[in-house]
């Protein structure tokens, strides 16, 4: 015995406070008052929407600093670089001194 309640009575509560749970759902589910169809699937839309511009925004920010890497200014000092690194800085020495500027002009649209 719990609580000076038997077992059956335990199972029947359990039974009754299902069935109405379970009513009471439907009832919510059922209720056309409570929402505006139209209005719940623009947001589902609109929801869907939002994620894809956020997944394409980091698409285009992974692509501009890739762009950026590639065609940015070299490090100061570069010269000095005994590593392979050396011709990389040397690519990026020679964009920068493209002419009319249009190395950092590029940068600058990015």
């Amino acid at each position: 015995m719990m609580n000076g309640k038997s077992p059956d009575t335990i199972d029947d509560l359990y039974d009754k406070l299902k069935n109405e749970g379970a009513a009471a759902f439907e009832r919510r589910i059922n209720d056309k008052t409570r929402h505006d169809s139209k209005q719940l699937i623009i947001e589902a839309y609109e929801e869907v929407l939002k994620e894809k511009r956020q997944h394409e925004k980091e698409v285009l920010n992974g692509q501009r600093f890739k762009e950026y890497e590639k065609n940015r200014p070299p490090q100061s000092n570069w010269y000095e670089l005994k590593s392979g690194e050396f011709s990389k800085e040397l690519y990026r020495n020679r964009m920068a001194l493209k002419p009319n500027d249009s190395n950092s002009v590029y940068l600058q649209t990015l």
